[in-house]
């Protein structure tokens, strides 16, 4: 009967949530009836045998014993390169545990490339608590930016931009609060995604090359800039048009256009001079169509 209830609360998350179409760019959907890639240590993690097909495929997980309150219960990893962008959103798929237990994810970087994660060498980003207090299935969904990531290195030289460069893995870490009801821990996970930040990354293209046309013929130049850059851009229609800018973290900088504009060849300026050096996004906006360009700001 639980296994049963399992798979009608997973099969109800499907149909509800449109759980298929927004699942993003998939790193695991534990559709392989099995666990490469995945360790796990203080709980134990096992692939669902009893419902197990390419929709609903999930791994249990669960405490050897019962934890109190205030206790680190265990971690499970998925050792897999993977290039994560910054801005975007990392998408979990978790079984509450109905108690006052947390999880947080931790993206692991191997900078010194030994195969293995330590501090004083290596990076890890790691997010603020999530409460795992509910019950049934959710989707935790959680942007990858430093208001929602910590970073947690002894590596004087870490920073943010680490995620130009491939994970070595994702980690989650369960934990009780102090108010948990001391029982056996059990929780399941099911899928473990990226999802695109459409407000800002969706259809970026690199430098001045694209392979589609673009809508407004955009480019800027130079690009690479230093410090400025002029974007040059086409309307085919009298419109209202936006043009803003955004840094690698979705957060917008700049706000180079906001008024109506009659049909043509345009170009506007954008000055990075007191802005840091990185990978910046352009956005066109009309009522008709949104764009978006990458460019690099090297100093």
């Amino acid at each position: 009967m639980k296994r049963n209830h399992v798979f009608l609360s997973i099969l109800i998350f499907l149909i509800t949530s449109s759980y298929c179409f927004s699942q993003g760019e998939v790193i695991d959907d534990f559709s392989k009836k099995a666990l490469p890639g995945w360790i796990w240590g203080g709980v134990e993690m096992k692939y669902s045998h009893s419902e197990d097909n390419k929709d609903n495929g999930f791994a249990e997980i669960f405490s050897k014993g019962e934890p109190g309150g205030g206790e680190y219960i265990g971690k499970i990893v998925l050792k897999k390169s993977y290039l994560f962008t910054a801005g975007n959103f990392i998408n979990i798929m978790l079984k509450g545990a109905n108690n006052n237990a947390t999880v947080t994810i931790k993206l692991l970087y191997d900078l010194d490339k030994n195969i293995s994660i330590s501090k004083d060498k290596d990076l890890i980003l790691e997010s603020k608590p999530i409460s795992m207090n509910f019950d049934g299935w959710k989707e935790i969904k959680i942007k990858l930016d430093q208001d929602n990531f910590n970073i947690k290195s002894e590596n004087k030289s870490s920073n943010f931009e680490v995620t130009e460069e491939d994970a070595y893995g994702i980690q989650l870490d369960f934990l009780t609060e102090k108010t948990y009801k001391k029982s056996k821990f059990e929780s399941g996970i099911a899928l473990v995604s990226e999802i695109p930040n459409k407000e800002v990354f969706t259809e970026y293209e690199s430098g001045n090359s694209s392979s589609k046309e673009s809508y407004f013929k955009a480019s800027n130049s130079p690009n690479p800039f230093n410090p400025s850059t002029v974007i040059n851009y086409v309307l085919p229609n009298p419109t209202y048009v936006t043009i803003s800018v955004y840094d690698r973290l979705g957060r917008q900088v700049e706000v180079l256009i906001d008024s109506n504009q009659d049909s043509g060849e345009h170009s506007v300026n954008f000055d990075a001079a007191d802005l840091p050096s990185g990978i910046y996004f352009y956005r066109i906006k009309t009522p008709e169509k949104t764009e978006v360009k990458k460019m690099l700001f090297a100093k």
